[in-house]
């Protein structure tokens, strides 16, 4: 059975062969029009008899001679006869146009669709190979217009379409030209020239760069501008240089082989300015180094350090709200530990400048000191603030890396920022967000009253205590590594993952870069030094020893506690460090009044009295007398007395005296 003019048909010689009726039937059959023979016989060739017009009871012998509906049968039989060709998809995979583009897949899997034609087609030549050897056999010519019309109604048989989709001829002929074009050529014989045609191409390389220059225009011009600005220049209304080099664009290079100036459309110059290769370099000068550096610049891609302390990050952001006196944003400044996204310290003030920062690290240092932290392996700052700090950074940490000018998501504590902001302060205070952001759940109304913006404004002093409180909430939060950290807050992943490498932190050297500083302050008694109204008494009377001869005057580095107080100040001479003083504690006098705390200060200073008696106890020093040369009397003379001889004058007044005092001019002189 075979499909004969898209008509299941059954062979004449096939029915009376298997006994379904008899010769003599047939020619009743067929002189009475019961049924339709569809394809005369002739020499070596068969007669064919339409299926649907024999009778019900011959069909119904037929399909249980062939087991079942002889449509069905006959499909499965030439679908059966197609294989899935992998090296065909293989090829297809791997193919490059001439421009190195590989087969499009954007609109439709082109790689499947060649790859479903090429099985077919291998399953078409199989079978007309095993025709052209069985009509040979009976010395017969193949009926090639008869097969490929079989094989179009295999190919389009929803079976067919629905199992390999494919992109075939749906014409007789059209499909046997692809046929014997894929035993030539093989796989290359289906690919379609979307790519790499040069006969296709009418806009040259020079014509598609000059319409990229154009669109990079300060003004930015739309596709029809940019058609309009070429047309001009092509018109000879316009010349256009190149800024760079300073030459001009010659008008003969964008024609066409008659000589005429090319043309295009306002799509095709869409496709040329939207090329991906095209918008990075149109977008470059277009785009500030923020926005190209979003949208175009590969990231680096990082995961965070395991051990605490191994980095910190430092920035500075905006309140969320006004303040209501002065109508400006309050600025604060944050330090972040990396590993445990923990806030580690944080500064407020009402302008943005080198205070803020440095407040900042005291407080830091002031944790890390209250816990006995050491100090941080890396710091990542900011670069325009900063970077005036250099030094003294590198004296405080081991490493110090200074972020690119906006580059907002190289610094950690910018990503820990939004953090804080949209899982803790958003919950805690309704109006957290921006009006413009995509996401409804962080865009928040604003009202406007005359042409102004209505903003929610609050104290300075409550926006500070409210940001503390939602420090703290975010610090004993849970980790968002909940996997890693199972059960632990980011304060206790902060604790518990310290790295062991952490040098010790050495307040001498840090107090002197980021403590305050009191210049000039002179040492009393060899015992105290007064700073912020208080006295700060030294370790030993041998501190003078590191002065330079006959300067008392150092200057003091401190840092205040949480409660404002200075348990301790570190003394400098030029530079050098001398000594650590710590605060001298008073002690009543009276003794009937004195605490345990009295008495353990009055010992203290007993002792360091004790200790400058014993410095200065002087068995190591010699007394020096002066005894004459020889051990020979000193000689002595007769000293001849004169009397004073009586003068003329009688009046005292009429001596002339030397006014000046020559003793006050010696003590001046001294």
């Amino acid at each position: 059975m075979e499909f004969y003019n898209n008509i299941l048909s059954v062979e004449a010689r096939w029915l009376i062969d298997q006994g379904i009726l008899s010769a003599d039937n047939y020619d009743i059959l067929k002189r009475r029009g019961k049924i339709k023979v569809v394809r005369r016989a002739c020499k070596n060739t068969t007669a064919l008899v339409d299926y649907r017009t024999i009778p019900p009871r011959f069909r119904d012998k037929i399909e249980r001679k062939l087991g079942g509906n002889p449509f069905d049968i006959v499909k499965k039989k030439h679908i059966s006869q197609i294989e899935i060709d992998y090296q065909a998809f293989e090829y297809f995979s791997n193919y490059r146009y001439p421009d190195g583009s590989p087969i499009p897949t954007r609109k439709q899997d082109n790689i499947l669709l060649y790859s479903n034609g090429a099985c077919i087609l291998n399953a078409l030549k199989v079978e007309l190979e095993a025709h052209t050897r069985t009509r040979a056999a009976h010395g017969q010519r193949p009926l090639i217009s008869q097969f490929y019309k079989n094989a179009m109604k295999l190919i389009k048989d929803p079976q067919t379409t629905h199992n390999f989709p494919n992109l075939l001829p749906t014409n007789p002929r059209t499909l046997r030209d692809k046929l014997e074009d894929y035993i030539d050529r093989g796989y290359e014989a289906l690919i379609k020239n979307y790519k790499g045609n040069e006969n296709a191409l009418k806009i040259s390389d020079k014509l598609k760069k000059l319409i990229c220059y154009i669109a990079t225009l300060p003004s930015r011009p739309f596709n029809t501008k940019i058609i309009e600005i070429y047309s001009q220049f092509m018109a000879g209304e316009i010349d256009l240089v190149n800024e760079k080099t300073g030459e001009f664009f010659e008008r003969e290079d964008y024609l066409d082989n008659e000589g005429k100036p090319v043309t295009f459309s306002e799509s095709r110059a869409w496709q040329i300015v939207n090329d991906n290769k095209n918008q990075i370099h149109i977008n470059k000068k277009r785009m500030g180094f923020k926005d190209f550096d979003e949208r175009h610049r590969p990231h680096r891609h990082r995961h965070s350090p395991n051990f605490s302390f191994s980095k910190i990050s430092l920035d500075d952001r905006d309140l969320v709200w006004k303040d209501a006196a002065t109508k400006q944003r309050v600025k604060a400044y944050y330090a972040y530990d990396v590993a445990s996204g923990c806030r580690i310290g944080s500064a407020y003030s009402m302008s943005k400048d080198e205070t803020l920062f440095m407040d900042c690290l005291r407080d830091m240092f002031v944790f890390i000191d209250r816990h006995g932290f050491g100090v941080p392996l890396e710091v990542e700052v900011e670069n325009h603030l900063v970077r005036k700090y250099e030094l003294e950074l590198s004296m405080m940490f081991p490493l110090v890396t200074f972020c690119a000018p906006a580059n907002s998501k190289e610094k950690r504590a910018e990503h820990f920022n939004r953090a804080v902001k949209y899982q803790v302060e958003k919950n805690n205070h309704p109006g957290v967000g921006r009006w413009w952001l995509k996401s409804v759940y962080n865009r928040i109304p604003i009202d406007k009253v005359d042409d102004q913006f209505r903003l929610t404004m609050k104290a300075a002093d409550r926006m500070i205590m409210d940001d503390i409180k939602d420090c703290l909430e975010y610090n004993n939060a849970p980790h968002p590594k909940q996997k890693r950290y199972p059960g632990m807050s980011r304060m206790q992943v902060l604790i518990g993952n310290i790295n062991p490498d952490l040098p010790k932190l050495n307040k001498a050297l840090v107090y002197k870069y980021i403590g305050f500083e009191v210049k000039s302050i002179s040492i009393y008694n060899t015992q105290y030094v007064k700073v912020q109204y208080e006295r700060y008494q030294l370790p030993h009377p041998s501190v003078v020893e590191k002065l330079a001869p006959g300067n008392l005057k150092v200057n003091a580095y401190y840092m205040p506690d949480n409660d404002g107080n200075i348990p301790e100040v570190y003394l400098y001479q030029n530079g050098e460090f001398i000594c650590i003083a710590e605060k001298l504690a008073t002690y009543n006098e009276a003794k009937a009044e004195r605490t345990s705390e009295d008495d353990a200060a009055k010992l203290k200073q007993d002792k360091y009295v004790a200790m400058f008696d014993k410095y200065a106890k002087d068995e190591d020093w010699a007394k020096v007398g002066i005894l004459p040369r020889n051990g020979k009397d000193i000689e002595t003379k007769d000293v001849e007395v004169f009397k004073p001889r009586k003068s003329g004058v009688s009046n005292i007044d009429d001596l002339d005296f030397d006014e000046t005092d020559y003793g006050n001019n010696a003590l001046n002189d001294f």
